[in-house]
């Protein structure tokens, strides 16, 4: 009855023993490669190499390179249940001519009594061009047609499926990645960087993030995901680096390359919603900037604003923000004295002269407290700004609170 169902069976089904003798080949099998069983699956399958050596299939020189061979055999060891390779390539020699043959292959261990067996089901069989057999995984063949990078793994870490473009992202094809380790594929630092990652997902069912690699920005989904056999791990990479870079526009301001109100937003969000660190928050207004752009043009009053920026960053600070025409907002979060850098950066621009006229700056200074708004935080530094401003300008008020 099995028999009779198996020949009958639309895709490719082949049973080999421990020693790679093919127990039992399905019709269609049979038609494509001209063989019946009894050969070993080299054999079978017209191997170049085979036919060109006149040795059996095991015993060529370039046997031991074999990835359907190595694939083979670490089922037969029980390294692995079953495995599915899209897209093995190989050469065979059919009808007197060495052809270039394409195959998708499920490879499954069978326990029979005290034997050993594995079957080999074909999903694909395509011979110049042309498919002898045709039944692509419908899903697979969905997500190896999908940009974003894809892949599972089983409990143990071990890769079981990956899609076309997360093997051409890392460079290595199906057939070498399936049943490795990130440790066996990866160095160290970024295996078990990844490593504790998966472990999370695996203890507690998600994780989301972004990562930067090769100057490109990557968003990462992972999850646990629970199937018949118990769980896997689920992975779906996105490079949004467009995204990253369009975001920045809407966050950067153009004049200064610092970032805007809408940046500075963003970050005073965040920082109020983690409250892990303590930060002191700075206003900063270039004093006298209407007078500079009436009495010696726009372009003198904007090399003033880029000079401001330009020092700012020189001091070491990152989270710099243009949130008006004159005003600076800078949080930094206490590595540093913030009152002795304000008297730097103050002195720093004192000394400045731009097209035969000096420039200074007013700055006010408040510890953020969590305990209250945000609105009430940006007040107590705008007062401290407007006293720097009453006492004569181009000075540093500190409110203490």
């Amino acid at each position: 009855m099995y028999k009779l169902f198996l020949d009958n069976h639309r895709n490719g089904v082949m049973i080999l023993d421990k020693d790679f003798k093919v127990c039992y080949s399905n019709k269609i099998l049979q038609q494509v490669f001209k063989k019946d069983s009894g050969e070993r699956c080299g054999e079978f399958l017209e191997c170049f190499n085979q036919n060109l050596e006149k040795k059996r299939c095991l015993e060529t020189s370039r046997c031991s390179g074999c990835n359907i061979r190595k694939n083979i055999k670490r089922v037969l060891d029980g390294e692995l249940d079953d495995i599915y390779i899209e897209n093995v390539m190989y050469e065979a020699f059919i009808y007197k001519q060495k052809k270039e043959i394409c195959i998708g292959i499920e490879i499954k261990k069978i326990n029979k009594m005290a034997n050993v067996f594995v079957a080999i089901e074909f999903f694909k069989v395509k011979m110049d061009e042309k498919l002898l057999i045709s039944d692509e995984r419908i899903m697979d063949e969905i997500l190896d047609n999908i940009g974003d990078y894809i892949f599972y793994k089983d409990t143990s870490l071990k890769y079981i499926y990956a899609n076309k473009a997360f093997c051409n992202f890392i460079g290595l094809k199906k057939i070498d990645l399936i049943g490795k380790e990130d440790k066996d594929l990866f160095p160290k630092y970024m295996s078990e960087e990844w490593k504790k990652i998966d472990d999370y997902v695996l203890e507690n069912g998600k994780y989301s993030g972004e990562s930067k690699f090769n100057g490109r920005y990557y968003k990462i989904n992972k999850e646990r995901v629970k199937i018949d056999k118990g769980n896997l791990l689920a992975c779906v990479i996105k490079d949004i680096t467009y995204e990253k870079n369009e975001m920045k526009k809407v966050y950067i301001d153009k004049l200064t390359e610092v970032g805007n109100r809408h940046g500075y937003d963003e970050k005073i969000r965040e920082i109020f919603e983690k409250k892990n660190r303590s930060y002191d928050l700075i206003l900063l207004d270039l004093d006298h900037l209407r007078d500079l752009n009436n009495n010696f043009g726009h372009s003198t009053g904007d090399k003033a604003l880029k000079y401001v920026a330009k020092t700012l960053k020189s001091e070491g600070l990152t989270d710099i923000y243009r949130i008006g025409g004159d005003e600076f907002a800078i949080l930094t979060d206490n590595t540093e004295d913030s009152f002795e850098v304000c008297n730097r950066i103050n002195l720093k621009i004192k000394k400045m002269v731009l097209d035969g006229k000096k420039i200074s700056v007013s700055m006010g200074l408040v510890r953020l407290k969590y305990e209250e708004s945000i609105l009430t935080n940006f007040n107590y530094a705008d007062r401290a700004l407007y006293e720097s401003k009453e006492k004569g300008r181009g000075i540093v008020t500190k409110i203490k609170r």
